[in-house]
């Protein structure tokens, strides 16, 4: 997500802080109302501790359904069968394209109208409170599969690729919306939950895909299977929960003879919600400690959006170069690379660790393995090897991204964390950009290649944090040489 929230003084009574637990407390209340139980002004102790555990008890309940029912969206939007078979889809009948085409007239597209459209949603999933953006992001996933289904030009492809572009930049708003909706208590688990919703419609879409593919279905009917789950996502997008204000572009202003909140102009909140973004930006990257994570997360999953864009072609390329049996795995591999990473992710979260003390090496190490797997991917002639190494690679990059985030987010304040999450991001896809450019448009060179270049940018990211593991044990060294000089004398 690109947004998140912050604490900042208001007008208003210090219990209401930045304008957001205010219509959460409004809704909360208006709900406990509803079921007929009204506070009263008078009444014994036990009566009004009763009401305030009937009110929390209600608050609990709603935020666990608005938690449930935002999970069951990401499940839907995540059921898309058809992805792993892409490339097998559009290389062959009907659509007939060359790998070549795939690869450098039609995939590039939607990074570069990703790294255009996050900016416009960046600036806008907030100001308009996050559902309308959730509901683009289902209305553009349904308007690419039809075209898939009908379509059979390069051009009608390419304009899908902008509308996928607009799909993938509009998860922001799935991430994000529920910050606006639930108390900052349960932001550890609702992150959770939403991200455990990721994962189970991508290891669901997986199984689905394989299991047709095996028994005998063609990639074409993928694509229906994919247009009837993301409708099915649309439809359950139009029944959450409105968000009743902007987190940013919320200013609290309060009569202070009655009161009562005054109607801000609207130019007035822009102005406002920009102040605030920057200053959350500026207080989370005044630490050193924030931009080195920051610098790798942005980096890693750089290279990362990359390798899921053309890790098919790369099959394609290997089957063809050393015709085999086993090529037709693509579902499994989605599968187990879900599963397997989730578990990773999972048991890396749990780990105990001076990642303070340790983070530099960590990093140095993991961009060193994950570019030696890498190098063997580019020269592999086996496809179930490079299978294999592309579910490692999955497994080793989201471990570091689990230990990346979490080091970010519990430096930061809390609220920052989706504004933090938008510009690496938005970071990410700039560079990715300028790695298309350079390798896939201007050298035009082939997966395999690729890959080998890949590779080396793992490679030069790790010997970055090499040379800052260096400079702090040489630093550390004269620390302590200093100190034996003062203690001798």
């Amino acid at each position: 997500g690109c947004f998140s929230h912050s604490d900042r003084p208001l007008t208003a009574s210090p219990d209401l802080r930045r304008g957001e637990p205010l219509p959460t407390i409004i809704t909360s209340f208006n709900r406990w109302n509803s079921t007929g139980l009204k506070e009263s002004t008078t009444g014994g102790t036990r009566d009004s501790e009763s009401k305030r555990d009937n009110s929390n008890s209600v608050r609990m309940e709603m935020w666990l359904k608005i938690t449930l029912m935002l999970c069951v969206y990401g499940v839907l939007k995540e059921t898309r069968p058809s992805e792993p078979f892409i490339t097998k889809y559009l290389i062959n009948p009907p659509m007939n394209f060359t790998t070549d085409q795939v690869s450098q007239d039609i995939y590039p597209v939607s990074i570069y109208s990703m790294l255009i459209l996050c900016v416009v949603i960046f600036l806008i999933t907030d100001l308009v409170r996050y559902k309308p953006i959730i509901i683009l992001l289902s209305t553009s996933a349904m308007s690419v599969y039809p075209m898939l289904i009908f379509g059979r030009s390069l051009i009608v492809m390419q304009i899908l690729e902008v509308l996928y572009g607009l799909f993938s930049v509009c998860e922001v708003a799935y991430y994000t919306y529920i910050y606006a909706k639930v108390d900052k208590s349960h932001y550890q688990e609702v992150t959770g939950y939403t991200r455990a919703a990721y994962l189970v419609g991508r290891a669901v879409s997986g199984i689905i895909s394989q299991t047709l593919v095996s028994s005998g279905f063609s990639y074409y009917s993928l694509n229906i299977v994919t247009f009837v789950a993301l409708t099915l996502s649309g439809i359950w997008a139009l029944f959450l929960p409105p968000v009743e204000s902007s987190i940013y572009f919320n200013p609290v202003n309060v009569d202070m003879e009655t009161g009562k909140r005054i109607k801000t102009p609207f130019g007035e909140k822009l102005v406002y919600g920009f102040k605030q973004l920057w200053k959350d930006f500026v207080s989370a990257f005044k630490s050193f400690y924030v931009v080195k994570w920051a610098f790798w997360w942005a980096l890693a999953t750089c290279c990362y959006y990359q390798i899921l864009q053309y890790v098919q072609p790369l099959w394609e390329q290997i089957l063809e170069d050393n015709p085999q049996s086993g090529g037709n795995l693509n579902g499994a591999v989605e599968t187990a690379y879900t599963l397997i990473s989730a578990g990773g992710a999972y048991g890396f979260g749990k780990l105990q660790a001076d990642w303070a003390k340790h983070g530099e090496l960590v990093l140095c190490l993991g961009s060193l393995l994950i570019a030696g797997i890498l190098f063997v991917m580019s020269r592999t002639s086996s496809i179930i090897f490079a299978y294999g190494t592309y579910i490692l690679y999955a497994l080793i990059y989201n471990s570091m991204m689990t230990i990346s985030n979490s080091e970010v987010a519990k430096t930061i304040n809390p609220d920052s964390y989706g504004l933090i999450f938008g510009f690496t991001t938005f970071i990410a896809l700039l560079m990715q950009s300028l790695l298309t450019i350079i390798v896939i448009e201007d050298l035009n060179l082939d997966p395999k290649t690729q890959f080998l270049v890949y590779g080396g940018y793992f490679a030069v990211l790790s010997a970055v944090f090499a040379v800052k593991c260096i400079i702090d044990l040489i630093r550390k060294h004269s620390r302590n040489s200093a100190n034996l000089i003062l203690e001798s004398r």
